[in-house]
């Protein structure tokens, strides 16, 4: 990757980490369903009035098929609405900084699909890392979870799902590489924001006193966390996330895993005071190693300083 695309790499893993503790932030105050609505539907305003000012791509939208608007709604239910929804439940249960780490497996997710979907080749190095890394994930959700699931346990299952949900839009979101990144984000985000308001519409009507659409110890704090959360995690983020895709690639861009548990570990220790146990540690350190190893750089640097 050039130095341009890794600089955007940068932001979009600071975005992406800040995600993490917006929604923490916003639990007590809001449920899951309502984060990823309120979170859908804020990222849609601003990515459909950031088009009001660009008059070509507004023309373009308007021109754009039936068909491909289902399948940006099947994207946004791969990429964003399915991760969206087991990353805000597992939080739950769970640490911002925890979720963060166990997020980074989507990468690893991504090289094994790549074998599957497009035939990529999984060298004894790239295995190794692969291997690696999730044994970091097993050290980090812990063996007891194998005996038994608490809430703790599924929190984090539900976040090791969300980032095999984020490797597989990888691949599918990497096929729209010819439609212009702010229409694929704008899309992808409507729909979404169409299908969550229908579902919270339709549970309304069905079920009025759902504890799923109440709003109970209502702070400031926490409403300023969910408007953020829809803005620069989701709308700005996915700007960047699908130019990143169209220039750099799936696998490539899927490193971003690589640098948001950084960004979260470091706003979680300032704002919410997260500190890690040693396993949490061990297997942050062999995840990111993997990770390392299946990005190669920096095997091959070491081998540029032996030569």
């Amino acid at each position: 990757m050039s130095l341009r695309q890794w600089l955007w790499l940068g932001v979009l893993s600071f975005f992406w980490g800040s995600a993490f503790i917006f929604m923490e932030v916003a639990l007590p105050t809001f449920s899951p369903l309502l984060i990823v609505t309120g979170r859908m539907g804020l990222a849609a305003l601003v990515l459909n009035g950031a088009l009001l000012w660009q008059e070509k791509l507004r023309l373009e939208l308007s021109t754009l098929s039936r068909s491909l608007w289902l399948k940006c709604a099947g994207l946004s239910l791969l990429s964003n609405l399915l991760p969206f929804g087991l990353i805000v439940w597992g939080q739950q249960h769970i640490s911002a900084s925890l979720a963060s780490i166990l997020i980074a497996a989507t990468p690893l997710f991504t090289v094994v699909l790549a074998v599957f979907l497009v035939g990529e080749r999984l060298t004894v190095v790239r295995g190794f890392g692969v291997a690696l890394g999730f044994a970091g994930v097993i050290v980090l959700i812990g063996p007891e979870v194998l005996r038994g699931f608490d809430l703790g346990g599924l929190g984090e299952l539900a976040i090791l799902g969300a980032a095999l949900f984020y490797a597989i839009g990888g691949f599918v979101g990497s096929r729209f590489n010819t439609v212009p990144s702010q229409l694929l984000s704008t899309m992808t985000v409507t729909s979404g924001a169409v299908i969550m308001a229908t579902f919270v519409i339709v549970l309304g009507l069905v079920d009025p006193t759902s504890p799923s659409l109440l709003v109970t110890n209502w702070r400031w704090s926490a409403g300023l966390a969910l408007l953020c959360l829809g803005v620069f995690p989701t709308a700005i983020a996915y700007l960047i996330y699908y130019r990143l895709l169209a220039q750099a690639g799936v696998v490539n861009t899927s490193l971003v895993s690589f640098l948001v548990p950084l960004s979260t570990l470091v706003l979680g220790a300032v704002f919410l005071s997260d500190r890690l146990d040693l396993a949490a540690i061990i297997g942050m350190s062999c995840i990111l190693s993997g990770l390392a190893i299946l990005d190669g750089r920096a095997l091959k640097l070491l081998k540029i300083k032996i030569n």
